[in-house]
């Protein structure tokens, strides 16, 4: 059905576009149909009973063509990628040189890649969460899972493989050389392991250990109001401590101590040279630094002020949870944002080799991102008139296109350097800028369009040509 629905659209463009020495070079009708190419006469974007059909030509040279709301097909040649959307975020297709998935959340999912060993691995499920499976080519991973009657799952969870059957009554988990076995999860558990003769048991609530000799040694009985435990052992600082909750608990060693009085509002425990944490009148006021974790210094008096500091990161938070400010360093770069929920929000990126991101919301009425090149030079972004949806990225993928019709009132785009657009709901207005040409229309009244040579053009009634001067022989050639 979709694939005859594309070629009728086809067809319709073709016989539309075909006589483009006669036709203009955007022709409006909306919502009925429109146009637009570039000065060779190659179709840039068209629509066809908006906002059902839509095409365009991608910056990176592919396809992308919907049938709003409910299909999408883009395809990306760098990477000789395919990818289908039908009821998008549910389901969706995808294929390309290494890589092919397809999944309609929840009735099915199933992928298949190139591992990092260069060997295929697939996996699939059915009916989330009843149905799991999958295997590889190098036997690393062979599973199939009927829950809750059975599953064998390797790398589920954080487990390196768990094991069911009947679930509850029976559930077994491996881990870092540990096997654990549960009956009537999480009650009653038992252990096998490969280490140290690390022992586990527990009878909740009544009783449970976790022993590994030379290691620690943890007990707890009537669980969670008596506890001790011994960690460390293998140092020359082990760590003693006593649980009695909720009145009271300690913990001591040489350099490790604590103490915690009505539990969770009085907890202080330190490490010298290395962390601390106090919680009074939790969670009125809390304070935590550690060594560790980049030297992270973290305070709080909730709900009127808190602040976090580290090597790479720095934030504040007024009137929680309506006001934050944070900037920090990653791998891609140093970012800065500030939120004033739900209403506002200010993000910029500068990346790592040059460049720079800035996204300015002010919800739901509108959104303004901008991206620069190294040389402070726009070469991508967008912005919108309304912008209710909440996220933007990758949280963001696939909902503009499906949905934003639903709500943009006007919409402008940047794809490049050289290529900016505008459009007002239903094409009620649109504009382009591409490679020193201009097109631009108002349905059935009027297009006008420049070429490179600088020579305008107005047509009434999208037809009738009236030249408005202009034009350079120093003209470059056409961007095909």
């Amino acid at each position: 059905m979709l694939r005859r629905l594309r070629a009728a659209a086809a067809i319709v463009g073709c016989a539309a576009l075909g006589g483009c020495a006669v036709l203009p070079r955007e022709l409006n009708l909306s919502p009925l149909w429109f146009h637009r190419t570039d000065e060779t006469g190659a179709v840039l974007e068209w629509d066809c009973l908006w906002p059902l059909l839509h095409y365009e030509r991608t910056p990176e040279g592919g396809d992308d063509f919907r049938v709003r709301p409910l299909y999408r097909r883009v395809t990306e040649p760098a990477l000789a990628a395919v990818e289908h959307q039908f009821l998008w975020p549910f389901g969706r297709v995808r294929s390309d040189d290494e890589e092919t998935s397809h999944r309609l959340f929840p009735l099915w999912s199933w992928r298949s890649r190139v591992n990092d060993e260069g060997r295929r691995d697939v996996d699939w499920y059915a009916a989330f969460p009843f149905l799991w499976g999958g295997d590889s080519d190098d036997d690393r991973e062979d599973y199939f899972a009927v829950f809750p009657f059975y599953a064998d799952i390797p790398q589920f969870l954080t487990y390196d493989r768990f094991y069911t059957l009947l679930f509850p009554l029976y559930v077994r988990v491996d881990k870092g050389g540990h096997r654990h076995r549960l009956f009537l999860w999480p009650l009653i558990g038992t252990s096998s392991c490969a280490e140290n003769g690390h022992r586990w048991f527990r009878v909740l609530p009544f009783y449970g250990h976790d022993i590994e000799p030379g290691r620690h040694d943890r007990r707890f009985l009537l669980w969670p109001f008596f506890a001790w435990s011994t960690e460390n052992q293998d140092s020359d600082g082990p760590v003693d401590s006593v649980w009695i909750w909720p009145l009271f608990g300690w913990r001591s060693g040489r350099t490790v101590a604590g103490w915690m009085a009505l539990w969770p509002f009085f907890q202080h425990t330190w490490k010298q040279d290395h962390f601390t944490q106090l919680n009074l009148f939790w969670p009125l006021f809390h304070y935590y630094w550690n060594r560790a974790e980049d030297n992270v210094t973290q305070w709080w008096l909730w709900p009127f002020v808190a602040r976090v500091r580290s090597d790479d990161q720095r934030s504040w938070n007024l009137a929680w949870p309506l006001v934050w400010w944070r900037e920090y360093d990653d791998p891609d770069g140093r970012t800065e944002q500030l939120f004033v929920l739900p209403f506002f929000w200010h993000i910029v990126q500068q990346l790592q080799g040059g460049g720079r991101d800035e996204h300015v919301k002010v919800w739901p009425l509108a959104h303004h991102t901008v991206r620069e090149d190294g040389s402070g030079n726009q070469v991508g972004g967008d912005w919108s008139l309304l912008s209710p949806w909440p996220w933007r990225d990758g949280n963001a993928t696939g909902i503009e296109e499906a949905y934003g019709f639903l709500w943009q009132l006007a919409h402008g785009r940047t794809r490049a350097a050289d290529d900016h657009s505008i459009d007002l709901a239903a094409r009620l207005f649109t504009r382009r800028e591409r490679g020193g040409t201009t097109t631009a229309s108002v349905p059935f009244l009027f297009n006008y369009e420049t070429d490179r040579s600088g020579a305008r053009t107005l047509r009434l009634l999208q037809w009738l040509p009236i030249p408005l001067g202009g034009g350079s022989d120093t003209a470059t050639e056409p961007t095909r």
